[in-house]
């Protein structure tokens, strides 16, 4: 029972939450390559999504597969011109078509970027609550009835990719509003304690997330460094939304790449938003558009954060 998730969600959040939300934590508390779950429908119209028998009549048995090896790239022309997606935004990450689009009535944009349709800036935020009854977490989209359990509310950010990855959304890196305040004691402690430039740290958090701690991206992504929940576990991460945890997973993740690719910084970044696999194929920052604006966008950040402080 430890292992198991459910996920209740009501009809007038359904659709905001939809599948991410299930898939994210269900890869968090199960990394396996396939899982089935149960969608179970109550008396009241809500929809649960469970890992294991909710006692419930009304429920079908549901299959979700994560890609163990995701398709090869395309060549360097065709992923500059077509922006290929990074695979480690889309390892172990359900398809857009299975998630279906946001709601995006609260559609906003990254600092510094014009206002314009695009489908990489859109966002939505929706308030779910979160308890443990034995031995399983449960998340619901309005407050449980029992006024007795310990509730967590958390409010989370979708976000369709992290804050500067859109290769065609135009951002001045030079005018973006910095951050120093945000967890500066968190990212200091780390910083040190991982060997990493806390400059780069902040330039990682302000390119993924935008200092949101709960957000959440399409590809499955969390938090403040948007980790994948391969790679949260990885690290140590139990809860992705805890900014103390996050920040702790994210640089040590990065003091990991700076280790593996002799310090390489570009090697390092593009890794971080592509995969070491990626970077190895093709010795280098692979030809992923999105994966050269962020590496040139990281870096030029950086530099900004190293000269304030």
């Amino acid at each position: 029972m430890r292992n198991q998730a459910i996920i209740v969600l009501r009809p007038t959040a359904r659709r905001c939450i939809g599948l991410a939300l299930v898939c994210a934590w269900l890869t968090l508390a199960n990394p396996a390559h396939a899982a089935s779950m149960l969608r179970c429908e109550g008396d009241d119209d809500s929809v649960s999504y469970v890992s294991g028998s909710a006692g419930n009549a009304h429920c079908s048995r549901l299959s979700m597969l994560w890609q163990s090896r995701p398709p090869a790239p395309v060549p360097a022309s065709g992923a500059q011109a077509g922006g290929t997606t990074p695979e480690s935004r889309r390892a172990g990450a359900v398809q857009p078509a299975a998630i279906g689009p946001l709601d995006g009535a609260n559609a906003a944009l990254p600092l510094g970027a014009p206002r314009r349709a695009s489908l990489t800036t859109r966002e939505a935020t929706t308030r779910i609550y979160s308890y443990i009854e034995d031995g399983v977490r449960h998340y619901l989209t309005r407050m449980p009835e029992n006024a007795a359990r310990d509730v967590t509310v958390i409010q989370l950010h979708f976000i369709e990719t992290c804050n500067l990855c859109a290769p065609d959304t135009p951002v001045n890196v030079a005018a973006l509003l910095l951050n120093r305040r945000s967890y500066r004691q968190e990212i200091d402690a780390n910083a040190a304690a991982f060997g990493v430039d806390s400059a780069l740290v902040r330039a990682v958090i302000h390119a993924e997330s935008a200092y949101r701690a709960n957000a959440l991206s399409r590809a499955g992504a969390q938090g403040l460094m948007q980790l994948m929940p391969s790679t949260a576990l990885r690290f140590g991460v139990g809860d992705p939304f805890d900014a103390a945890q996050n920040i702790r997973g994210g640089v040590q993740y990065l003091s990991w790449l700076l280790r593996r690719f002799g310090n390489d910084l570009d090697r390092a970044l593009a890794a971080y938003n592509s995969g070491e696999a990626a970077v190895d194929r093709y010795d280098g920052v692979p030809p992923y558009a999105e994966t050269k604006t962020y590496v040139a966008r990281v870096k030029a950040l950086t530099e900004r954060y190293r000269a304030d402080r």
